[in-house]
């Protein structure tokens, strides 16, 4: 069910009358629109052109980001950061019980800090490929649309 404000936005839209409108490469405006033009827009129920969803976003929303290729130094980072917290959290977890044991707190937080580096890493590694995989099926998928 559609907010009171999406429904007035939909009523707006619904108000307004929209125009395309062709422009030269000097910036004239054509009464009909160039041979290398894309098709003509795709008309509502109402008859006037959709709009158009920029390509970069999805649902009209932030624009989509780009998962950086994997590498062992962020991922490195990445764990070392846990591996505070973690040093943090058992400390202050053994200071609780009377005892103030830095020594075991720092070898669990190594621990950790270890077995959180590959892990982060093939996290990473497995984001950039299936990224990489649904860029190129969806450029397979526009470049068959085209023709």
């Amino acid at each position: 069910m559609p907010t009171k404000k999406q429904r007035r936005r939909a009523e707006k839209e619904r108000r307004h009358e929209y125009e395309t409108v062709w422009v030269d490469a000097e910036g004239n405006e054509l009464e009909e629109p160039p041979e290398e033009s894309a098709p003509e827009p795709q008309k509502n129920d109402n008859g006037k052109p959709k709009a158009k969803a920029k390509p970069q976003q999805r649902g009209g929303r932030r624009p989509i980001r780009v998962p950086p290729a994997p590498s062992w130094p962020r991922a490195a980072r990445r764990s070392a950061i846990l591996g505070a917290f973690v040093f943090v959290f058992f400390y202050m977890v053994g200071s609780q019980k009377g005892q103030h044991d830095v020594g075991t707190a720092l070898v669990i937080a190594v621990i950790y800090t270890v077995l959180f580096t590959p892990f982060t890493y093939m996290i990473d590694r497995w984001t950039h490929y299936r990224w990489q995989k649904r860029a190129q099926q969806q450029g397979a998928n526009r470049s068959a649309k085209k023709r």
